[in-house]
């Protein structure tokens, strides 16, 4: 009956999600300020500035290969396809077809010559996020519209100005016509080169017509492949707002204290993977025509299921992720116990195949292709935690409101304190320089506060305080005494769930499935004074994901439980308020220590707070709380290690069971303290030992 209960529920949510009013309600699957679906054609005008009374504000007084003086770039028919076609050739065309599997087509042309803009002419050239309206001015000089494929203005114009946040766009020419989007880009401007913007204006007439939006962008060392996908991308996502997966900067308020690196549609040059991700997706509305469900993944027979899980009601099982990019597989994972009044929390998995498998060619490390020293992608599974941002209708400001760096990578090569060494050496991946080399490894590993590969860690400031503004790009490591210099910030081998490699993710691994702390920030203030809707208490579970088996089609097996409880080898917890569950079954442990196996509760070396308190810094002492009900048990042989003031609180109905054999190792003015009802037990001649000494405290 209970199974029978669930399946009714799903349904009913599922049918409750297709019946969204995303006419008159403002809806994330329409856009922003433009659609997401259907074609749109771009108008490329590209310029240059002759600064003929200040020749030494020229920032490129002598061109480039790529970009000949008084040329059009060599690249110039490499950004857009300027009509439908079976196969893309534009690399721009090409990666909204790829990202919006096929819902989403972005074309264009442009104006084949070349704009010269003269510093004489246009005394506020130098004011680079206005280039857009003069390199207008310049081309109205030629009297009529004269693109490299002899579009007109109507090829311009296929969806009518005026589009709401939110709402449907409505496709058809305007009366009299508006270009759909008009895009600058400049040879030597201030913009210099990777910088940009977009806004939902008109840089001015062109040839008598306005235009509906606008961009303009710095072309200085090659084609602004990043920053032109990411500033058009915000006409479809939303403002600043929705930086992340590596687009992001210190001056956003934020939910985490540290710059995210990751991949998204809306990351940027601080991105590992090049593509886009499921969340992004999701958000546009991008599935398959034929998609049974809105997150979507597959059953061993083939059969589509829903991807949206829920373990704690009973999504549990084996599922398959087909190739990501090419299907639009993914699972999504919400995490238990986090509070209604908090963010709440979902992992993400993806099965990444790579380029060279899905021929898909963003599907790749970020300078893996330029640089041999960058680790190249592998085949399994990417993953990710999603923090709130769950906004896809209602009103325009809550769907566009919120805050950036909303999904945080869970690589698997896990979490660790990173502790800097003395002095600087030479990094020699991705344009060589001096850096502070920093030491990890197995001591030092902290799945649940720790600095992962893609984030960016903080370093105090003048003021005693931390700050996004002043951070750290982790290049040199030393990981367990061997030297890393890799650019894995920006991508690596080892932050892919594979069969040969880590394979397993859940809460006894490194990184974990517990639910992640959160400061919701500005700069250097915590914008929630650490408390509410921010996540201060990490709530472990038995989440469990295991990738079982990789197929010779590129498919991934992975099995997800609720109930992985087992400890086996080492770990480290670490946390300023952390409590551990009773298991969903009543016959069940919370937790087991395993033969040899070793828990050691210690204080974070990683910031859990911004500013720091009188008597510990920027982390406190850890605090693990057995909920009521909950049962850990410690087998012969294991170990259980409290240090630097850690506390373990047993609350009323919990139990900790040591066998004879196994160790309760209580140092550095660490305690344990049983509360009401609470049961220890252990070795009697130990545990009265400890209780002498202060170390184990009953508390009524």
């Amino acid at each position: 009956m209970r199974w029978l209960l669930l399946a009714f529920l799903v349904f009913a949510a599922s049918t409750a999600r297709a019946q969204v009013d995303t006419v008159r309600v403002p809806n994330s699957t329409n856009g922003w300020f433009l659609s997401p679906h259907g074609t749109i054609r771009i108008l490329v005008l590209f310029c240059e500035i002759d600064y003929d009374k200040s020749p030494g504000r020229d920032p490129q007084p002598t061109a480039a290969e790529h970009w000949p003086k008084g040329q059009l770039p060599r690249w110039k028919d490499e950004l857009f396809d300027p009509q439908p076609a079976a196969a893309y050739l534009g690399q721009i065309t090409r990666y909204y077809h790829d990202m919006s599997l096929g819902r989403y087509t972005v074309l264009g042309d442009y104006i084949d010559t070349i704009l010269t803009l003269r510093e004489s002419e246009y005394p506020t050239v130098g004011n680079a996020h206005g280039i857009g309206a003069l390199a207008v001015k310049e081309a109205n000089k030629m009297g009529a519209l004269k693109t490299h494929h002899r579009l007109s203005v109507a090829d311009f114009d296929l969806w009518r100005r005026g589009g709401q946040q939110g709402m449907p766009k409505q496709s058809g020419p305007d009366d009299p016509h508006s270009y759909d989007h008009v895009m600058v880009i400049a040879r030597n401007s201030g913009l210099t080169h990777n910088q940009g913007s977009v806004d939902p204006g008109s840089p001015g007439k062109l040839f008598g017509y306005e235009s509906d939006s606008q961009s303009r962008f710095g072309g200085m060392y090659a084609m602004p492949y990043e920053i032109l996908q990411h500033e058009y991308n915000h006409m479809l996502f939303g403002g600043n707002n929705f930086h992340v997966g590596g687009g992001n900067a210190a001056q956003f308020t934020s939910y985490f204290p540290f710059l995210q690196g990751g991949w998204s549609m809306m990351g940027g040059s601080n991105s590992a993977l090049l593509t886009g991700n499921a969340w992004d997706r999701d958000r546009l509305g991008w599935r398959p025509a034929d998609a049974q469900f809105r997150i979507q993944a597959h059953d061993l027979r083939g059969s589509a299921v829903m991807g949206d899980l829920d373990p704690y009601n009973g999504d549990t099982g084996i599922y398959v992720l087909r190739d990501f990019m090419t299907t639009g597989d993914a699972i999504r994972i919400r995490l238990p116990f986090i509070p209604e009044n908090e963010y709440q929390q979902w992992i993400w998995l993806e099965n990444h195949q790579g380029y060279q498998r899905n021929g898909i060619l963003s599907d790749r490390f970020h300078y893996e292709l330029e640089m041999s020293c960058v680790s190249g992608i592998v085949p399994g599974i990417h993953a990710y935690v999603q923090v709130d941002r769950d906004n896809r209708y209602g009103t325009a400001q809550e769907v566009y409101g919120q805050h950036s760096d909303y999904l945080r990578a869970l690589p698997a090569g896990g979490a660790f304190d990173q502790t800097e060494r003395a002095g600087e050496e030479t990094f020699e991946c991705l344009w060589p320089g001096p850096t502070t080399p920093f030491d990890v490894g197995r001591r030092s590993a902290n799945p649940l506060t720790g600095n992962q590969d893609l984030e960016l860690p903080l370093r105090p400031a003048e003021d005693g305080k931390l700050a996004r503004s002043r951070h750290r790009v982790p290049r040199i490591e030393y990981r367990d005494g061997q030297k890393v210099d890799k650019g894995q910030f920006y991508g690596h081998a080892r932050q892919v769930y594979t069969i040969e490699g880590n394979r397993t993710l859940g809460m006894c691994t490194n990184p974990s499935t517990a639910s992640m702390l959160t400061i919701l920030n500005q700069g250097s203030a915590s914008v929630n004074r650490h408390g509410p809707p921010d996540n201060r208490t990490i709530h472990l579970n038995g989440i469990g994901i295991e990738l079982i088996e990789q197929r010779s089609n590129g498919s991934l097996v992975i099995r997800i439980t609720n109930d992985d409880r087992r400890l086996v080898g080492q770990v480290r917890w670490c946390g300023d308020s952390i409590v551990l569950h009773p298991s969903p079954y009543h016959d069940h442990d919370a937790l087991v220590l395993e033969q040899g196996a070793h828990l050691i509760m210690d204080r974070s070396g990683t910031p859990t707070r911004l500013t720091p308190a009188p008597d510990s810094g920027f982390s406190g002492p850890t605090r693990l709380v057995l909920a009521a009900g909950a049962v850990v048990r410690a087998e012969g042989k294991s170990t259980l290690e409290l240090l630097e003031r850690s506390e373990l609180h047993l609350m009323p109905g919990s139990k900790l069971l040591m066998d004879r054999k196994a160790k309760l190792l209580i140092g550095g003015h660490a305690r344990v303290l049983v509360h009401g009802q609470a049961e220890l037990q252990g070795k009697a001649k130990t545990l009265r030992k400890l209780r002498r000494k202060g170390r184990i405290a009953d508390v009524q």
